[in-house]
């Protein structure tokens, strides 16, 4: 199985349908933690837990996991500008991570976790 493809498709099922969304992404956490901690700690893979991660609001968990590597695509700088947001609101490392987003190439095979700016 493709744990990277079924958590992607998971985790749009859970913004598509709203009744089902703490389940799809509970199933998606599971399906990216197992395979995490079973030593896939490709950047992909962290962005992709750290995602469902924050959209579960396990912001702290998440501002972890993506301290572990160094990001290679848009998506990852990103969710850490987003975790950074919601577990420990740091305007300077917001302003960083928002423009290494910039930098950076898509991986479209990344999820974003929601946020909203204007919110804060």
């Amino acid at each position: 199985m493709d744990v990277i493809a079924e958590s992607a498709k998971l985790h749009s099922q859970a913004w598509s349908d709203q009744s089902r969304f703490t389940e799809c992404l509970e199933q998606a956490a599971g399906l990216l933690k197992q395979a995490y901690e079973s030593g896939d700690t490709s950047s992909l893979l962290i962005n992709n837990y750290a995602a469902v991660l924050l959209d579960l609001h396990r912001d702290f968990d998440a501002l972890e996991l993506l301290r572990l590597c160094d990001p290679d695509f848009s998506e990852f700088c990103a969710n850490y500008a987003i975790a950074v947001a919601k577990a420990a609101y740091d305007i300077d490392l917001i302003r960083h991570w928002n423009q290494a987003a910039s930098k950076y190439p898509k991986d479209e095979r990344a999820i974003v976790a929601y946020m909203d700016w204007q919110g804060l």
